[in-house]
């Protein structure tokens, strides 16, 4: 299962050209410039929903063997909208996936973005390898209220230094 905006450097193109060739059933879900194309390159083993709703999504997510992620993004939510519902990840290793996703318990990394390769990495997944109670658990990690726990943290240790140092 795929998720996101389609669009060209989101690399949605590599993943159906991936199934194409393995003949795996792949959902994808989004909408962009990008969807009649690959409508059109897409063989009969991989779904283009295009927009689908919140809830939809979230149920796509919890029915998915794993959750692919070819781009690299500064953070990118959707593997660890994913990994919320229990599901592994097998992500670009560059950029935030780096940061979000941890290597063997809530998902593996592809070296290159070509079919081929995430090819390879398909082929090497084990989906019985993953607790989707751990990999839930590691979503958590970027909760609002965490994220705010530790931005107020920050601020405060940082306010902390500048008091002694005055």
């Amino acid at each position: 299962m795929a998720a996101g905006r389609l669009i060209p450097y989101k690399q949605f193109d590599l993943i159906v050209e991936a199934f194409n060739d393995l003949g795996l059933p792949l959902k994808i879900a989004g909408s962009g410039p990008e969807l009649k194309k690959l409508k059109k390159m897409a063989k009969p083993n991989v779904e283009i929903l295009g927009y689908v709703s919140d809830e939809e999504l979230e149920k796509l997510y919890a029915e998915a063997k794993v959750f692919i992620f070819p781009q690299e993004e500064d953070f990118g939510i959707a593997p660890v909208e994913a990994m919320a519902c229990g599901r592994p990840v097998i992500a670009y290793g560059k950029g935030g996936a780096l940061e979000t996703v941890k290597k063997g318990v809530t998902g593996i990394f592809f070296k290159e973005q070509t079919p081929q390769c995430l090819i390879n990495t398909i082929r090497k997944f084990d989906p019985d390898v993953f607790q989707p109670t751990k990999i839930r658990q590691h979503a958590l990690n970027f909760d609002t209220k965490v994220f705010q726990r530790k931005i107020k943290n920050f601020v405060k240790e940082k306010y902390q230094e500048y008091q002694k140092n005055m």
